[in-house]
């Protein structure tokens, strides 16, 4: 993701938070209930009370409460490059850690058990797929379990100009080349599906 790239996501954060708050519309999800749809999938690669989890792509901190409420207390911090997400994130959930960062950015060296993604790579840019590259890679690499991470499929219908599509296959086999323990869910009724990297 270039500068150009990232001021343009930076600023379509910002202006949905300005506009509607605290709200699931603000980091791109049309109702709750898709977006507890979403962290049931990416929590049931395996993630377990008392572990520890990054959430990368935090927004407001949503998937916190979910992953109490369904498999018990955990390690939780949560990552954004949006400093008005994180903002919200840190009031609704003072007791949390939440940080305003790039992964990929030199420096950053935080790890988890498990590193779990949700929408944070759908943004359409230059080179989608070398992209999601470099953020698996970072992401398994900062894992002592392994990671999660959902995306928009070309198996629709209709396709959003702002959005990236990926092929399901094209996935797999990148994930593949990253560890030989993979697995695609497509089974559930988003046009989406979720990719479970294993250490």
């Amino acid at each position: 993701m270039n500068p150009t790239e990232k001021d343009a996501l930076l600023k379509l954060y910002s202006d949905r938070v300005a506009e509607m708050g605290y709200d699931v519309r603000s980091v791109g999800w049309k109702s709750t209930e898709d977006q507890t749809l979403r962290f049931k999938i990416l929590s049931e690669i395996g993630v377990r009370a008392g572990d520890s989890v990054c959430d990368v792509g935090c927004g407001f901190g949503d998937l916190y409460p979910y992953l109490v409420e369904t498999v018990g207390p955990v390690s939780y911090l949560g990552v954004d490059i949006s400093a008005e997400l994180v903002e919200v994130a840190k009031k609704r959930h003072p007791e949390l850690r939440f940080l305003v960062a790039d992964i990929l950015a030199d420096g950053y060296a935080e790890t988890a058990d498990w590193h779990l993604l949700s929408g944070a790579l759908s943004f359409k840019i230059d080179d989608n797929m070398a992209f999601t590259e470099r953020m698996l890679t970072k992401m398994l690499a900062s894992s002592n379990k392994g990671v999660a991470a959902n995306f928009l499929s070309t198996y629709v219908n209709y396709q959003h100009p702002r959005n990236f599509h990926y092929d399901p296959g094209d996935v797999i086999k990148l994930a593949k080349r990253l560890t030989p323990r993979v697995a695609l869910r497509h089974d559930y009724p988003l046009w989406e599906f979720t990719i479970y990297l294993y250490k």
